[in-house]
């Protein structure tokens, strides 16, 4: 029996225009029908993975639009209030703004990813395989840029109280837009060479002497994957982990030490009204933990990987244990996002009786100043009529 070439790729082969293509290994006009394999039962292990990515996406959505929601109405009221002392707001409630963004746009890669497990391949296309990727890699770049940016807000309120302009809404606006900037053109190879590669499973060919088209039975699949080459994903992981991670952890560690030392040194000292600025510490801090608790694990698989690629024998496979092992670490990031909104609320919560305290102080020094002069007036007057 005669081999038949196999068309592994639809690229090799042009259409001629009425339904049919033309091969470079075959002599005559070719049929092709696509078709997918058929959907196989769950193992326990992936329909473990599938309910708590369901858990994952249900909660991230809810909890980080409805704080989302929640401070877009507090900074409405601040636009329309005229009361309210400008320069005592905290405009800290701006990067949980965008850090809720950034956790909303990382459970939105959740959806495809749980039919991709359900269902064994990927069948959305090289355009949503594009954002899934992005939307994927969001948390893992821009959180650490935005929770490391909070903590230098954080820094400069405590240990440097008198510089305003690093904490003034101007500043904090210009942070985020620049780290968003930087974290895109890092994610850039990623949006790049992302692509529903197909994977060819199986062919069948159905060949008729008197017909002049061959038919073909192809059962294809089709992977999401970054498909980046070797050196540019080197390139690309050493940077992220390098600019996305180990930076900000070093920078991070270093102004919550010099924070907390501060809050230390005067927890006696302190008045009543500075514990809502120890209590924003304190979920500042926590934030940070919970981030680097949730990617390490991932960035050591990560680094695992590569060492194994590149130092490890060909023909050497990880275990099935392993490669689970593996694949829950990275469910992590997408618990992290699913439940950092209940810092980020505890947070804004936090910050809203700092800037409540902090005008309701302001108006009192209004008030006694109005008392004073008041007084100071009528003092006057009585001079005047006594002279």
């Amino acid at each position: 029996m005669m081999s038949v070439p196999t068309i592994a790729n639809l690229e090799d082969c042009s259409a001629t225009g009425h339904g049919t293509f033309k091969c470079l290994d075959f002599p005559k006009e070719i049929a092709i029908r696509n078709v997918y394999p058929p959907i196989q039962e769950l193992q326990p292990r992936v329909l473990t993975v599938v309910i708590i990515f369901v858990i994952c996406f249900i909660v991230g959505i809810c909890g980080n639009a409805s704080v989302w929601t929640i401070i877009r109405g507090i900074l409405n009221e601040r636009k329309s209030c005229r009361v309210a002392n400008r320069k005592n707001r905290d405009n800290a409630i701006l990067y949980i703004l965008a850090l809720c963004l950034v956790d909303f746009l990382m459970s939105l890669s959740l959806p495809p990813a749980i039919l991709d497990n359900v269902i064994g391949f990927w069948m959305f296309g090289t355009f949503i395989c594009k954002l899934h990727h992005v939307c994927g890699s969001v948390g893992r770049i821009v959180s650490t840029f935005l929770i490391t940016a909070m903590s230098f807000d954080r820094y400069m309120a405590i240990c440097h109280p008198y510089k305003q302009w690093y904490r003034s809404k101007k500043f904090v606006i210009s942070a985020i837009v620049t780290l968003w900037s930087v974290a895109f053109i890092l994610l850039l190879p990623m949006l790049v060479y992302a692509k529903a590669n197909e994977l060819l499973l199986h062919q069948l060919h159905h060949n008729d002497e008197d017909s002049p088209i061959e038919n073909i039975t192809r059962v294809r699949v089709y992977k999401c994957s970054d498909m980046m080459p070797p050196y540019v994903f080197l390139w690309f992981t050493s940077s992220t982990f390098l600019l996305g991670f180990i930076v900000p952890l070093l920078l991070i560690i270093y102004f919550n030490s010099r924070l907390i030392r501060k809050l230390y040194r005067h927890t006696k000292v302190l008045p009543r009204s500075g514990i809502p600025l120890r209590r924003i510490s304190i979920y500042t801090i926590l934030i940070a933990v919970v981030y680097f608790v949730c990617w390490t694990p991932y960035w050591c698989s990560v680094l695992y990987a590569i060492y194994m690629s590149l130092f490890s024998e060909k023909h050497e496979q990880a275990s099935e244990q392993l490669l689970f092992v593996i694949y829950c670490v990275h469910l992590l990031p997408y618990f992290g996002s699913a439940s950092n909104w209940i810092l980020y609320g505890l947070l804004n919560t936090q910050l809203q009786m700092k800037h409540e305290n902090s005008t309701d102080e302001h108006l009192s020094m209004m008030t006694v100043t109005n008392t004073n002069c008041g007084n100071g007036r009528h003092s006057m007057t009585e001079n005047q009529h006594t002279n």
